[in-house]
């Protein structure tokens, strides 16, 4: 933002804005979009059994590896979105939790 004193000099003034091309940024949304989706698929779904009773019904079928992912195609949203405003770190952020949420869900399938 720019101030003109006056005198015809220039004052620079700086706002300080904040930057959504962060790592961190994009992680914590990749990881947050998967629960928000199992979280709305639980309301739309089930929401006459408690949580834990849901919960306790993923692992007793064992389709939790399968929700879970699932929950994750989420984050094709959040990463696509970074990726068309050129935010590329932040979509790297994302990438990087999917990956994690695939490990997860390896887990899951394989050894829960």
């Amino acid at each position: 933002m720019e101030i003109r004193n006056n005198d015809k000099t220039l004052v620079t003034k700086t706002n300080r804005v904040f930057d959504y091309d962060r790592i961190w940024l994009g992680a914590v949304l990749g990881i947050v979009a998967p629960i928000l989706t199992m979280l709305a698929f639980y309301y739309f779904n089930f929401s006459h059994i408690s949580i834990l009773k849901f919960i306790e019904h993923l692992f007793a079928v064992h389709i939790q590896s399968s929700l879970l992912s699932l929950s994750v195609v989420s984050n094709l949203l959040v990463f696509f979105v970074f990726i068309w405003t050129e935010k590329y770190q932040s979509a790297r952020g994302v990438l990087m939790s999917t990956f994690l949420y695939g490990g997860l869900v390896v887990y899951l399938k394989f050894f829960a």
